[in-house]
């Protein structure tokens, strides 16, 4: 049964993402996404936060379209779950709210919650 409450969108872009590890330093490293949707990422990375590790995301999406502005989109939230599966890629799901920003434009927060 597919639980999942947003549709979810094929992507391959550049991630970064910064967690608190525990023993308390902060740890910075990147992947690529595999899926994206309003609520939420999996990250495709070597380096995979625990479960329910608060962080930090920051997507650079590319243009489709000549004639917009590339939009980087950064969000803050908890990972959920983790795959060590070589079939999809080892990486990470996470529950995150993003704030979008289009490249010479303002931010926009998506007004929908999270849950």
């Amino acid at each position: 049964m597919d639980l999942r409450h947003s549709r979810r969108y094929r992507v391959s872009a550049p991630a970064s993402f910064l967690w608190e590890r525990a023993d308390g330093l902060l740890e910075e490293t990147s992947g690529a996404i595999r899926d994206i949707s309003d609520r939420g990422v999996f990250i495709v990375t070597d380096t995979v936060p625990p479960v329910g590790a608060h962080l930090d995301v920051d997507v650079h999406l590319p243009s489709l379209d000549v004639n917009s502005g590339a939009v980087q989109l950064h969000g803050e939230g908890v990972v959920v779950r983790v795959e060590t599966s070589a079939d999809e890629g080892r990486g990470f799901a996470a529950r995150v709210v993003f704030q979008t920003e289009i490249a010479g434009g303002r931010s926009v927060i998506d007004p929908r919650k999270v849950q």
